[in-house]
């Protein structure tokens, strides 16, 4: 069973019976310690999946306090063994193991700013691929899209649209593009040096466009977002997220530098389908899974945001998938 410790920090004027504040809230281990005369930590251990309901209760209880703050960490093991008492079967299917907005949030926010790091694997990734696809070796191709950090900035956008986050959604946005943009421009270089043939079966499965790549994207969108709210293995994920946007993008660069422009089109477009698609999914799959901003009037400014960005998502997709229909036909 995952854990979670919750340490708060509050005034000792604040006179709360933490057990009686917590309520139905299952907690394992709760202790207080005394910091100074004007401060008290108050630890609490108990299952992740009671984290968000906890957080919640203590931050309406404390706002006001000058020193209240909440620390949560993720401890490997307790000794003794958590002894938690056992829930009907039907709660239990309820609860999950969903982390709290917070974790979901830092572990975003911490890696979604432009960084040497990033653009360095970025720049890497996209070498690997334009060879992979040059010499049509698959494995190849799969090693570019394990290294390929394209998870990051792509829930990013999405977690920041569903919070309503400026400042997330603008480093998520600036992030992801320029990193794009990097991959790109090393697929031009190499087209230009080396050539492609459009006739290659990596190249010819990058332009030809179909409504599966759409549920692909999709399925990558929403796996994307549980993995961050579920606790899922984020590296593979992120190979998910890599196989939907990394090889028809520096296709799209191979193409455009060896003169290929409509083939170089087609990559791109394929490419832009994707990105709609993965973030569509991600905002829905964040909505469907809790994700909201904490106070009230953050919560109504959210769902406006929300709205909207669900809104142009949906009509973004319907003229793609438009566009991808008239495309099939035309090729009967």
């Amino acid at each position: 069973m995952a854990i979670r410790l919750l340490e708060v920090y509050h005034s000792p004027d604040e006179k709360v019976d933490f057990k009686e504040l917590l309520g139905k809230i299952e907690v394992i281990d709760l202790r207080h310690l005394k910091v100074s005369r004007s401060e008290i930590l108050t630890r609490i251990l108990l299952p992740a999946g009671e984290t968000e309901k906890a957080v919640e209760t203590l931050d309406r209880c404390f706002s006001k306090d000058e020193k209240y703050r909440i620390i949560i960490s993720s401890p490997e093991a307790t000794i003794p063994r958590p002894q938690t008492e056992e829930a009907p079967p039907h709660k239990k299917e309820e609860k999950g193991e969903i982390v709290s907005i917070e974790e979901v949030y830092q572990d975003i926010a911490d890696r979604v700013r432009p960084s040497l790091y990033y653009y360095v694997f970025v720049f890497l990734s996209a070498i690997v691929a334009s060879v992979g696809i040059l010499y049509n070796n698959v494995a190849v191709i799969i090693g570019s899209m394990v290294i390929a950090p394209l998870l990051t900035p792509n829930m990013g956008l999405s977690l920041g649209t569903t919070l309503a986050d400026r400042d997330l959604m603008k480093s998520s946005l600036i992030t992801g593009l320029t990193g794009y943009a990097v991959a790109f421009a090393v697929g031009v270089v190499f087209g230009v040096l080396f050539g492609v043939d459009p006739r290659s079966p990596e190249i010819l499965s990058r332009i030809d466009l179909s409504l599966m790549y759409v549920l692909l994207a999709l399925a990558c969108g929403v796996a994307g977002s549980l993995s961050l709210v579920e606790g899922a293995a984020q590296p593979f994920v992120g190979v998910m997220i890599a196989v939907a946007l990394l090889p028809p993008l520096v296709a799209g660069g191979l193409l455009f530098g060896s003169g290929r422009f409509p083939e170089a089109l087609r990559a791109v477009f394929l490419f832009l389908i994707n990105v709609v698609s993965i973030n569509l999914a991600g905002v829905l799959t964040f909505l469907l899974q809790g994700i909201t901003p904490r106070k009230w009037w953050e919560k109504r400014k959210a769902k406006k945001v929300v709205k909207r960005a669900i809104i142009l998502w949906l009509a973004v997709l319907a003229v793609i998938v438009a566009i991808i229909l008239l495309y099939e036909y035309t090729k009967k």
